[in-house]
């Protein structure tokens, strides 16, 4: 849906996001892009550091990973690799081509056969967005006893500000608010 939303493509897409994290955040990030989870995690993790964007369509996949270490495979853990190596099978590509029983016996079934899905390029898993989370919080702390009810006033306008603007960035509403003092003795008043 974000490719028609701003008619583009998936690499451009991509870039916007490493730009926007670096000037955001002042973090470098890895990016990769792929027609299905597998691949996209498999090229983020190929992307030298400190970060970059590395698109693989559709139609370079199989090519793409074959030419990879059998550790370089996303979900393929380093004791599945090696006994892959044990075994002379040392490339996405080469596991690709073993039949998958042999993968199964090696592995295991469930696993082997997840191995040979995904050194093939075949992940069913679908994209789907993480629900929002169901509640948020501010807080503040005094570093010494507030006895200036201006003071106090003013950072409690400062988390309500805070607080809504986090909210009005995910798209929520609040169904309730809780607000909850602590003071120094240990005591607390919570009023929702």
């Amino acid at each position: 849906g974000a490719i028609r939303y701003h008619g583009t493509t998936p690499h451009s897409l991509g870039e916007v996001l490493r730009i926007r994290t670096i000037s955001g955040l002042g973090v470098d990030v890895r990016v990769g892009l792929g027609p299905s989870i597998t691949v996209a995690a498999t090229a983020s993790a190929q992307v030298s550091p400190p970060g970059g964007v590395l698109t693989i369509s559709p139609d370079q996949v199989t090519d793409w990973l074959a030419q990879l270490p059998v550790e370089a495979l996303h979900g393929l853990g380093p004791r599945q690799a090696a006994v892959l190596r044990d075994y002379g099978i040392h490339s996405v590509g080469l596991l690709a081509a073993v039949p998958p029983s042999t993968v199964q016996r090696l592995l295991g079934g469930r696993v082997g056969r997840l191995a040979v899905d995904r050194a093939r390029g075949i992940d069913p898993r679908p994209v789907v967005p993480r629900a929002l989370p169901a509640s948020a919080a501010v807080r503040c702390s005094f570093g010494q006893h507030a006895l200036d009810g201006a003071a106090v006033r003013a950072a409690l306008l400062d988390l309500v500000v805070r607080l809504g603007v986090r909210l009005r960035r995910r798209g929520q509403a609040a169904r309730a608010l809780t607000l909850t003092l602590k003071f120094a003795g240990g005591t607390s008043w919570e009023k929702t």
